[in-house]
């Protein structure tokens, strides 16, 4: 039997790095069958165990249309659709399931828990590790990972604002600081990333790495502070525990218990906006988000001594 995997573009590299171990046990239901990625090569290099797949497909869903997309459906006996959104993900927080519990219960396998640490780690090159020491300050301060985000990439609500990370980061000149990330700005853009004048020891590493660098660079560091993101997942790849920071998004679905969570303070009193219940969170809904720069209040996000407590805990 031939069987697809597809992965729309529009989902977040995150949700597929999670979904590694569903694919190893969806690989040993369909041992003697063809299956085939149809992804970005992006999503294809978050790949850890190459045997889960037989054969891939370069596709970019953003350029073409539902015709185009029907007809690869058609060249396959059995589609997997990883449109983890389209499963109704967001229909399960009040149930408190994880979202290996979630995706376990859609696609009607097992995944072995107990393996995680191979199922997550990445077998980097020789040459990936040293791109990435080469960018690395030798001094006797210890290194930390910062991921900042963009307050209005959609969904929102899920980064403090500018001020916040310059405090933050203001405070940690005891660290060498890396910020990793995009630097491509959203169609609303917001200064969220820190100047890197402010301290010499914050070095900009935004678009300079790759995944697995980055995972590595979690790796070789002291510990990390990010939002809820492709980084704070790719803790998985080490079990580096770090500070993830949780606002629009709902710790219990997505969170690691290796990690710090500080879950910031919804005034609204209502639940996370990514998770009202929708499958498909709309973007007028989330835009009334209270952790949105322009809502928040000045407690909406844990304080700064908060994060240096647990910091100099770690």
């Amino acid at each position: 039997m031939n069987i697809l995997y597809y992965y729309p573009d529009v989902l977040g590299y995150g949700d597929f790095y999670l979904l590694l171990p569903i694919l190893e046990s969806l690989r040993k239901k369909h041992k003697k069958d063809h299956i085939t990625l149809a992804s970005n090569k992006t999503i294809k290099s978050l790949i850890v165990n190459e045997n889960i797949i037989d054969d891939w497909i370069e596709f970019q869903s953003n350029i073409g249309n539902q015709r185009i997309i029907d007809n690869i459906f058609h060249q396959f006996d059995k589609v997997y659709n990883l449109d983890i959104q389209r499963l109704g993900i967001t229909l399960f927080f009040r149930n408190n399931m994880h979202f290996f519990d979630i995706m376990e219960n859609d696609f009607e396998v097992k995944i072995d828990r107990n393996k995680f640490d191979s199922t997550f780690k990445f077998n980097l090159t020789s040459e990936e590790k040293d791109q990435v020491d080469k960018l690395i300050l030798h001094n006797d301060k210890k290194n930390i990972v910062i991921h900042t985000g963009h307050s209005y990439k959609f969904p929102y609500g899920k980064t403090p604002n500018y001020e916040w990370w310059y405090e933050l980061i203001s405070n940690l000149s005891d660290y060498n600081v890396y910020q990793v990330g995009s630097k491509i700005a959203p169609p609303q853009p917001t200064r969220i990333m820190p100047d890197f004048d402010i301290k010499h020891n914050n070095i900009d590493l935004c678009d300079a790495l790759s995944f697995r660098q980055i995972a590595y660079l979690l790796e070789i560091s002291h510990t990390f502070i990010a939002i809820d993101s492709i980084v704070a997942h790719l803790s998985l790849h080490s079990m580096k525990r770090g500070i993830v920071l949780w606002g629009s998004s709902y710790v219990r679905t997505h969170g690691h218990e290796h990690n710090v969570n500080l879950e910031a303070i919804r005034h609204c009193g209502k639940p996370s906006c990514i998770d009202l219940g929708g499958m498909i969170v709309d973007d007028g809904t989330n835009l009334n988000c209270c952790l949105l720069p322009e809502n928040q209040k000045p407690d909406s996000w844990p304080l700064l001594d908060e994060v240096i407590y647990e910091l100099n805990n770690l």
